[in-house]
């Protein structure tokens, strides 16, 4: 990402990203199995695959407790599903990515909507931190910078008390004349 002085963190803004949860071994090693299923093989670069999972395991901070033992549960399900759809006999961890992959998909793919299910959580994790990545936003030619800069100029302001113009503000779609 091309660094900006307005995008650096500054002390006053009071905002601290959580620590990643601590996990077990055994869950750490579902979590990157799944993660590498998931996300595109390409772009990555060597350490994509960490970025994203570390990254998921900051997502889970903010999560209830509750949630986050859903969300294990299902992974380690899903590491299961050679075996619970009578389709091979070892875990994913143990299988190659394409393998993994390819058992990932057919339970997508499932004519029974609960099992399906099982990979809204991770997909949506682990393919939005994806799109994060500064190799990603490369390869789709995406800055987000201006935005962002121009979002963060709006909230200065109004921490100054201005008040933003209806073209300021994201949930309203700009004005066009007929």
């Amino acid at each position: 990402m091309v660094t900006s002085p307005v995008l650096q963190r500054h002390p006053d803004d009071s905002w601290t990203l959580a620590a990643p949860r601590t996990v077990n071994p055994r869950t750490q090693r579902v979590l990157l199995a799944l993660a590498d299923a998931i996300m595109p093989a390409s772009p990555r670069t060597e350490t994509t695959l960490e970025d994203v999972t570390r990254h998921a395991l900051v997502c889970l901070q903010y999560m209830p407790r509750s949630s986050v033992m859903a969300f294990v549960a299902g992974m380690r399900l899903l590491n299961w599903a050679p075996l619970w759809r009578l389709r091979g006999l070892r875990l994913l961890t143990r299988l190659s990515r394409d393998e993994a992959r390819r058992h990932l998909v057919a339970v997508t793919q499932s004519r029974w909507l609960p099992v399906r299910m099982l990979m809204y959580g991770p997909l949506g994790l682990f393919m939005s931190t994806y799109f994060d990545q500064d190799c990603a936003h490369r390869a789709i030619d995406y800055d987000p910078v201006p935005f962002v800069e121009e979002r963060i100029e709006l909230r200065r302001k109004w921490l100054e008390g201005e008040e933003p113009g209806a073209d300021q503000e994201i949930h309203h779609l700009p004005v066009v004349p007929p």
